[in-house]
């Protein structure tokens, strides 16, 4: 039992208590009487480079700004090093761990190298460090950091970005100061999931081999698409659809030209949202802007073929078709094709003038010039979704599957 009462005696916290006298006499005794200098590296021997553990903990991705390329995060880095002029006897002071701070004691001017906007020493003021009896002091400046991040918009809205956060000891050369890590990555223990932006993986790299260490902490971002996919990809979808739809308005009707007109402004409309989103970057162009000028490009032309068939459709029934606009509508038989059709079983209900299969007959027997600009619509039907379909196939591939 006298030994159970001993040990809490000795160990328990009250007994690891001291006063504000004995931080006075500690303090005058490191600053006063060892007459400490903080502008002096903390290394008896100045030959020997100061061993600088560092350690990046993330609390949160504030911001990726696709347009000016630049990454906002909150975190705070933890910094330990040991100061060799900041040591104690405990045997003579009780004192094991003493907080002061910041600007009292020697600390790295270690500092956030690919910064977006200024560029100042970490911490403040009002921070403090926590030094020990052996001289190890730790020292977790908590910051927000604006860094430059390059950004890929190439597969857009399913890309995935890398961005890296870059700090290096700014006046110490490398043989006065060394960087080693006390962690394997970024730390993640408190960071808190962004809603745009999901954490595929992180890595951190040392170097010690130039004029200044510098330490590298690497951070892949996978962006959540769901936003993008029902405002922008699904509307551009469906816009493509109807771009072709434009075919098989009668050209009777006379809203075939508004009708085009209409859906290219669309698909202009969604290409100034998705330009004024990404960055100016001539390097890179998103897929999805690509798939945007395609179908642009098709309604031109559709417009142009509009125009010559509703030219077509008003001219005078004994006026000759041109040959070019014959051999354009033969080809989409891809072999020379002659028939004739009796419609004499056919109900009186059934009208055969505007029967698709009536017309393509019709014209292969050179006995009609009045359906002409009705076939020139079924000929540019075709060869407009077999166009659209080759060219939107491949850069569609490529957003799913980068």
């Amino acid at each position: 039992m006298l030994y159970v009462v001993t040990f809490l005696v000795l160990f328990s916290p009250f007994s690891l208590a001291y006063t504000a006298d004995e931080v006075k006499n500690l303090t005058k005794y490191i600053f006063d009487t060892n007459a400490y200098d903080k502008n002096l590296r903390p290394a008896s021997n100045q030959v020997s480079p100061t061993d600088l553990r560092v350690s990046f903990n993330l609390l949160s991705i504030n911001k990726l700004d696709e347009l000016e390329e630049k990454l906002v995060t909150t975190a705070y880095l933890a910094l330990q090093w040991k100061d060799e002029f900041l040591t104690w006897d405990t045997a003579e002071f009780r004192i094991k761990k003493l907080t002061l701070p910041q600007n009292a004691v020697w600390k790295p001017d270690f500092v956030l190298k690919n910064g977006f906007t200024e560029f100042k020493e970490l911490g403040g003021s009002f921070y403090y460090v926590v030094l020990a009896f052996d001289g190890t002091i730790i020292w977790k400046p908590y910051q927000v950091f604006q860094s430059q991040c390059s950004i890929d918009v190439t597969y857009f809205p399913f890309d995935t970005q890398t961005c890296i956060i870059q700090f290096t000891m700014w006046s110490h050369y490398t043989y006065q100061v060394t960087l080693s890590s006390s962690s394997g990555s970024v730390e993640m223990d408190d960071y808190k999931v962004n809603k745009v932006w999901k954490i595929m993986s992180t890595s951190q790299n040392i170097g010690n081999s130039g004029s200044n260490s510098i330490v590298t902490y690497t951070l892949n971002l996978k962006r959540k698409p769901g936003f993008y996919v029902e405002n922008l990809v699904t509307p551009i979808l469906f816009l493509g659809v109807l771009n072709i739809l434009v075919f098989i308005i009668p050209a009777d009707a006379g809203e075939k030209m508004s009708y085009c007109v209409t859906v290219a402004l669309g698909f202009i409309v969604f290409l100034t949202i998705i330009s004024s989103e990404l960055p100016a970057n001539s390097d890179s162009t998103p897929y999805l802007s690509k798939y945007l000028q395609i179908q642009i490009f098709m309604g031109g032309i559709a417009l142009v073929i509009l125009a010559v068939q509703l030219r077509l459709r008003h001219k005078s029934e004994q006026q000759k078709v041109y040959a070019p606009l014959k051999l354009l509508v033969k080809a989409s038989f891809c072999k020379p094709f002659k028939a004739k059709v009796s419609f004499a079983l056919q109900p009186p209900s059934f009208n055969a003038r505007h029967h698709s299969s009536f017309l393509w007959l019709e014209f292969a027997n050179g006995s009609s010039k009045r359906y002409f600009p009705a076939l020139i619509g079924h000929t540019c039907l075709v060869l407009a979704f077999g166009v659209i379909v080759m060219l939107s196939v491949k850069p569609l591939i490529g957003v799913v599957n980068p």
